[in-house]
């Protein structure tokens, strides 16, 4: 059998996010007994719900256990440092995830609101270094891996059209806030990407996971090219790996 395929993710957090609005009833957990799975334990749990057709084919086709090729692991946070449950994650320097003769892959914790823990990766090469921003709002520990890479892929929200479309949602003012605050709390607005390149050095930044999608006043290629002026980086919108405008 060939080598197996790795995967690497956050594990149980061992807690359930605070109900938000605080004084809002509180709601019944789904998967009571485990109600907050890992990384291992979420691929353990996806390959058995396929267990009919895993035994099918070890049986009558003489494929290998599917547990043999996929193995999951949960990253392990450096000693000292906290899985964080609620507000912004300690702050603490990259860790290295993973490291072999061709790629070394460092990771920091950033921020997306109780959705924790969340990381961002750093993929270091004698190609070159990339980071992934990984869904997050602007954090000290994104800016400190991300320095000096030479692309930066970090998501952006449009505050103003989603500002408008929680203003026009036909739901309780309750709902509204809510959504307010994990829309940016959890995100990142083009007016903290302009913060993130005042305070950094990086060779591109690629816009990706743009939201929305589409922008009614000149797109996101505008934007792009706003976050490029006065700098040395060059900036890419792009919408799932599609490259939509340049600087």
């Amino acid at each position: 059998m060939e080598s197996p395929f790795h995967l690497y993710g956050p594990g149980d957090r061992g807690a359930l996010p605070a109900v938000f609005p605080p004084g809002r009833p509180t709601p019944t957990a789904f998967n009571p007994t485990e109600p907050t799975p890992g990384t291992t334990s979420m691929v353990r749990q996806l390959l058995a719900a396929f267990a009919t057709d895993v035994n099918d084919r070890i049986f009558d086709a003489g494929s290998p256990p599917v547990d043999r090729v996929v193995q999951a692991h949960d990253i392990e946070l450096p000693a000292g440092v906290a899985v964080p449950v609620a507000g912004p994650p300690a702050r603490m320097s990259p860790f290295t995830v993973h490291e072999d003769d061709r790629v070394r892959v460092p990771a920091t914790l950033v921020e997306h609101g109780q959705m924790a823990p969340s990381y961002a990766y750093r993929f270091d090469s004698d190609h070159g270094s990339i980071v992934i921003s990984d869904d997050t709002t602007l954090t000290p520990n994104l800016l400190e891996m991300a320095d000096g890479c030479d692309v930066l892929l970090h998501e952006v929200v449009d505050q103003a059209t989603i500002e408008a479309c929680i203003s026009a949602l036909p739901v309780p003012e309750e709902i509204k806030e809510a959504f307010r605050n994990h829309m940016f709390g959890a995100h990142t607005t083009e007016a903290q990407l302009k913060e993130l390149l005042r305070d950094i050095e990086i060779g591109q930044l690629v816009l990706h996971q743009v939201v929305p999608g589409e922008l009614p006043r000149g797109g996101w290629q505008h934007v792009a090219q706003r976050l490029g002026r006065g700098t040395r980086t060059g900036v890419v919108a792009g919408r799932d790996g599609d490259v939509i405008g340049t600087r």
